[in-house]
């Protein structure tokens, strides 16, 4: 199966945990706890000078009552969206298997044969298949039937774009959209690696395996669709880029 992608309209976030954006949220802004958040708005990256005279003022607790205002709805959508990211992921998971589990009951011997699909930004499409042109329609037609689905889908499509924006290089400006990567997320082959992920966290942890420092499987989840998370913020995007 191919590597997956995913894009769309950014919602600018300088903040990578749900935790700390609760914590920072109830305002309890203190010297002692540094966090980096500019206020801008969701089509703005901000400039590291903006960065760094917010932090600045986070840090030294000299916010106007209107910044802290600012400051607790940036950090009120940081995490309503790393929150939608982890439900668009665990939908993306469960819905493909219910489907998966019906199409054996109905048609079990299309599951012995080669597809995946993908959301093209319009509706779900089957991709990378052997299916008879019969089949090819029951299985597109079964998949677009989940509107739960295609919300999942597009919206993680959004959300890789929105990663893509935020963690480019330093002095990169360039604004991914969703349409720079509808097409990219091959949920099947998301799902299986996802999958074998968290199968190998639940080998490590019952037999206490010992990991060496920096092992890569120290990041997997039991979760599969956290897992499937990770994968899809991880694609690699085309540079159809809007600057």
């Amino acid at each position: 199966m191919k590597p997956i992608t995913s894009a769309s309209t950014p919602i600018l976030t300088s903040m990578n945990s749900p935790t700390q954006a609760q914590q920072i949220n109830s305002m309890q802004v203190s010297p002692s706890k540094t966090q980096s958040i500019p206020h801008t708005s969701n089509d703005t990256i901000a400039t590291s000078s903006q960065q760094s005279a917010a932090t600045i003022k986070v840090e030294t607790n000299q916010l106007t009552a209107d910044e802290k205002v600012a400051l607790k709805k940036d950090l009120k959508e940081i995490a309503d969206f790393w929150e939608k990211k982890e439900t668009s992921a665990a939908d993306m998971v469960s819905e493909t298997q219910r489907i998966l589990a019906e199409v054996a009951k109905e048609q079990p011997n299309l599951l012995n044969k080669k597809f995946d699909f993908t959301n093209t930004g319009d509706e779900i499409d089957v991709i990378d298949h052997d299916l008879t042109q019969e089949e090819y329609n029951y299985l597109k037609a079964k998949l677009n039937a989940s509107d739960k689905l295609i919300e999942a889908t597009d919206f993680l499509n959004v959300a890789a774009a929105t990663n893509k924006t935020q963690t480019q290089a330093p002095g990169n400006n360039k604004l991914y959209t969703k349409e720079d990567v509808v097409g990219r997320i091959h949920v099947m082959d998301v799902i299986e690696q996802a999958e074998k992920m968290s199968a190998e966290r639940v080998r490590i942890t019952e037999e206490n395996v010992v990991m060496k420092p920096n092992d890569s499987r120290s990041m997997f989840s039991e979760e599969v669709h956290l897992n499937a998370l990770d994968i899809v913020m991880g694609v690699s995007i085309s540079f159809n880029v809007k600057v």
